[in-house]
């Protein structure tokens, strides 16, 4: 008899297809499932074989739904009574020749409700991942009334989530508090699994004719390039690469025209991750300025590679994930990056220790080994004395 991992997204898979963010098993907590379904909320038709890439060595199912359309979000008004009728009219998901049957949810708005929904049901044990922390979201990204309405009814979602679901696994700090007190005795802080093999890590950090630079991220007002921009803007021997589309790309595109820069700033709107992965230890450092509170999966990615990164403070204080990590912080003004970058660029030996220093702290917290053995324990039995869910009084976020 085999056991099942069900996987709930209220996203795309075609969507992460194109992304590249497609690794092997990264649906399969360690390979450890003989069977995987992934049930999508939206209408969706990805490539098989990328389905089966997903799941691993499991046997790999695939259904979609039409939950997130305009029809199916009008018949079931987004309350939980609705959606299990819902779910109950369009799947199947009695399973009878299965030794055990599990439910993860990539979320915890509509992705967890539907897991809580069929955890309860059937009696699978559900897990809901948290990837946001809607708490923090910067005050300058603009919100349209569609969204704002989508997110009036993610707050009822989530609260149905949080209640019914068996537990909740942020995976990053910042977003434990995200989470009610009451319910953190079934919080438990699984980081996600970030796939950066060993010879996607940086070897040399000789300079060349420049400092090359790279920021990777959405174009937006809460994670704004123009602080580095206008950082790197007089000094000639920078080159930044931006990576990312959104719909401050204009603005970036005007910048890059009005000042000359085309010469020392490369615009990428798209690129595979795989592909950008593999080209990160070409650079001699990342750098991001943001104001949400994430960890962000670029950030892990440039840290498992071995570059030095520069970041800004954030009000809200640093995630325990930087504690052992040598992160070179700055205010976020232009000058404050400025300066951070001009101490990097001038001692190539300070750069490999910042960048050797990173990757060794976040190997200890983001090893893929490590991250799926506790989500697959989370899954399947209950926790262990020596992974206790995070206690009341615990402060997970800062410092």
């Amino acid at each position: 008899m085999s056991n099942l991992l069900i996987i709930v997204v209220a996203a795309r898979i075609s969507e992460w297809i194109t992304k590249g963010e497609t690794p092997y098993s990264y649906l399969n907590p360690g390979g450890k499932f003989s069977r995987v379904a992934i049930i999508s909320l939206c209408p969706d038709a990805p490539d098989t074989e990328e389905i089966k890439k997903l799941c691993g060595s499991a046997y790999a199912e695939f259904y979609t739904t039409n939950l997130m359309t305009f029809q199916g979000m009008l018949t079931t008004l987004f309350i939980p009574q609705l959606i299990k009728k819902y779910i109950n009219k369009h799947l199947d998901l009695s399973f009878h020749d299965v030794k055990s049957v599990s439910v993860r949810a990539y979320g915890d708005t509509f992705a967890g409700t539907v897991a809580a929904i069929i955890g309860k049901q059937y009696g699978y044990r559900s897990v809901a991942s948290i990837h946001t922390c809607h708490l923090t979201l910067p005050k300058t990204e603009a919100i349209s009334i569609k969204h704002r309405l989508i997110r009036f009814f993610e707050y009822f979602l989530r609260r149905y989530t949080h209640k019914n679901i068996d537990f909740l696994a942020p995976v990053y700090s910042p977003a434990v508090n995200t989470i009610s007190m009451k319910y953190r005795e079934k919080t438990v802080l699984i980081p996600n699994s970030v796939g950066v093999r060993d010879c996607d890590t940086k070897r040399s950090y000789v300079r060349k004719s420049s400092f090359r630079l790279i920021t990777v991220g959405r174009l937006i007002d809460g994670k704004s390039v123009f602080p580095i921009l206008n950082a790197i803007k007089n000094c000639e021997n920078f080159h930044l690469t931006v990576v990312g589309d959104g719909p401050n790309r204009f603005q970036v595109e005007q910048w890059i025209e009005r000042y000359n820069m085309s010469q020392r700033v490369t615009l990428i709107p798209r690129i595979q991750n795989i592909i950008l992965v593999e080209q990160l230890k070409n650079f001699d450092a990342f750098i991001a300025f943001t104001l949400f509170s994430e960890v962000p999966k670029t950030v892990i990615e440039a840290g498992l590679v071995g570059l030095p990164i520069v970041l800004n403070e954030l009000q809200q204080g640093r995630p325990i994930e930087y504690k052992d990590a040598s992160i070179v912080w700055c205010s976020g003004t232009p000058q404050s990056f400025l300066s951070a970058l001009v101490e990097l660029a001038s001692d190539e030996q300070k750069s490999e220790l910042y960048g050797q220093k990173t990757k060794n702290a976040f190997k200890r917290i983001f090893a893929p080994a490590t991250c799926n053995e506790k989500m697959y324990h989370l899954l399947t039995n209950e926790m262990e004395k020596t992974q206790k869910a995070i206690p009341r009084h615990e402060e997970a976020q800062t410092r």
